[in-house]
């Protein structure tokens, strides 16, 4: 009797995993990639501001894409949160240790020592005293120590942190109840990937981060849904990167 139930619980949603997924995957990807708060708010704020994210001889955009991040990061990883304290259920239940990080602290706090020294010294020695009004990078490359020391801050601790957890971590291991064959919602959370990254600008760029969320997701179903942490690590790192780039 107590299999039938069991089974028929890993069957279901409750409610809160569904809010969470719904939130997750559907509301955060379609605000995010039809810019929708932007064109809510900006009749409503001041004209020199708007004119300045238009600006290419500004940083102003940058910083509103920055701060917009950590909103649209932030906020669906909360309901995540909430879904588990209300479930009672543990982060391991969506495969991340954080005691790991601890473990190893002594190599991350070294990263992050060489990130926080690197952001101090590579604008004066990529620009010299004038610092330009665009990275090479592209628009989303920091320039100024002040931008480089953020970019930790946001791209790499909160990105890496708030997207594995959101896109591997809860959503294979939520969805799974519902659908038994892992590797069948890999596609659906590929799509949802791609446009937490904005509209479609480019086939290849749509590519890389279908590939990069497909990679990922494979790596945490063949690690028994496990060590996200370690999915975690390699996404900080691959987004501090751009503490370098000139």
């Amino acid at each position: 009797m107590s299999q039938t139930i069991n089974s028929s619980e890993e069957k279901t949603l409750d409610k809160f995993t569904l809010v969470a997924l719904l939130v997750a995957l559907v509301v955060y990807p379609l605000l995010y990639s039809t810019d929708f708060f932007s064109s809510l708010l900006f009749p409503f704020l001041p004209d020199e501001f708007v004119s300045s994210l238009h600006n290419d001889d500004e940083r102003t955009e940058w910083w509103y894409f920055i701060f917009s991040n950590l909103l649209f990061h932030w906020i669906p990883f909360l309901f995540i949160w909430f879904s588990l304290i209300k479930n009672n259920e543990t982060w391991s239940s969506i495969g991340v240790d954080w005691s790991w990080f601890v473990k190893h602290k002594i190599w991350f706090v070294g990263i992050l020592t060489i990130l926080i020294t690197s952001a101090f010294i590579l604008p004066g020695i990529y620009y010299g005293n004038e610092l330009p009004t665009r990275s090479q990078a592209g628009f989303i490359g920091p320039i100024s120590t002040a931008e480089r020391l953020v970019t930790i801050i946001v791209i790499a601790f909160t990105v890496a942190i708030t997207e594995e957890v959101i896109f591997r971590g809860f959503a294979l291991t939520r969805l799974k109840r519902i659908i038994p064959n892992p590797w069948f919602i890999l596609p659906i959370i590929a799509v949802s990937f791609v446009f937490i990254h904005g509209e479609i600008r480019s086939l290849g760029l749509t590519l890389n981060y279908l590939i990069f969320s497909l990679a990922f997701g494979s790596f945490f179903i063949l690690k028994g849904f496990k060590r996200l942490e370690i999915l975690i690590l390699i996404h900080f790192l691959i987004n501090a990167s751009l503490v370098f780039v000139p």
